[in-house]
């Protein structure tokens, strides 16, 4: 007879359970269907019903965080998206539990920390995995972005040298240093009347010199930071004698270092000599490259 109550209790309990999921899934259909229709605050009601009633259905934490990254507003820090940033993550975080074999519970959560702009977050995840495996690009590149999208440049160039320091006989790691610097002093002081301005006292119809604005690289940090792209160039250099793309680049960092220079001719002309070079080799290496091509 206990043996009959124990079975009884079981088969009860089974009942109720699939119950449950039956009327979890009645919600999850509706919250599909309003997720379809665009109403995403009411799927996401709907999709916390089906958990209440039934928390281990992968689909439901997948089709939840979904909807709540529907209601997230790009940059934005306002309560609401603040919420749907915390709340798709939860899903995607709960997915990952569920399902540890289905891939997009990861990549959605790394996507919904960058879209989101949880930064620190993001950078102490990858920082983490860096530790563990020093050599590994992933988490290298994965800074990198983080940086460079957090607007923090320093750091962003830190770990681009890394991936440099990490790949030493990959010419493209070095270019990309050369060109990531190039980008710093092009966007921070390196346009326009900038780029244009000659200096010499016996330059035609002579102006007075550009003004700089608040936060462009000028003087002797612009020389460091132009010579030090320069160094990473030789290096792809070095590695790829005909790597046109780097020898475009020494061209356009020397231009970038002229330009520390408007008060002392003579080194602004050196510079600007250095980069026509450097230009006529990238011209020729391209005409060499169409002379030969089949």
């Amino acid at each position: 007879m206990k043996l009959a109550r124990g079975l009884g209790l079981l088969v009860t309990l089974g009942a109720l359970s699939g119950c449950a999921e039956l009327r979890a899934r009645s919600h999850a259909r509706e919250g599909n269907q309003l997720y379809r229709d665009g109403n995403y605050e009411a799927a996401v009601r709907e999709f916390e019903a089906a958990e209440r009633l039934f928390p281990d259905l992968p689909v439901v934490a997948l089709n939840k965080g979904l909807a709540c990254r529907q209601l997230m507003i790009p940059g934005s820090k306002s309560p609401e998206s603040q919420r749907a940033v915390d709340c798709a993550l939860e899903a995607f975080r709960k997915l990952k539990e569920l399902r540890p074999d289905d891939p997009r519970g990861d990549q959605l959560y790394v996507q919904t920390l960058f879209d989101g702009d949880r930064y620190e977050t993001l950078a102490a995840m990858y920082e983490k995995q860096h530790r563990e495996n020093p050599k590994e690009l992933v988490p290298i590149n994965g800074l990198i972005q983080v940086y460079t999208r957090w607007d923090r440049p320093d750091d962003a160039l830190r770990w681009t040298m890394r991936r440099a320091e990490v790949q030493p006989q990959d010419a493209e790691a070095q270019y990309a240093v050369g060109v990531f610097l190039w980008n710093e002093l092009f966007q921070k002081g390196g346009a326009g009347d900038k780029a244009t301005y000659d200096p010499r006292p016996e330059a035609a119809n002579p102006a007075p010199p550009p003004v700089f604005g608040e936060g462009d690289i000028v003087g002797e940090k612009r020389v460091e930071l132009a010579d030090l792209g320069i160094k990473y160039l030789e290096k792809a250099l070095s590695l790829r004698p005909t790597y046109r793309e780097a020898m475009v680049y020494m061209n356009l960092l020397y231009r970038q270092k002229s330009i520390a220079y408007f008060d002392e001719p003579a080194k602004w002309q050196a510079a600007v000599d250095a980069a026509e070079t450097w230009r006529k080799k990238a011209m020729e290496s391209d005409l060499s490259a169409k002379g030969t091509a089949p």
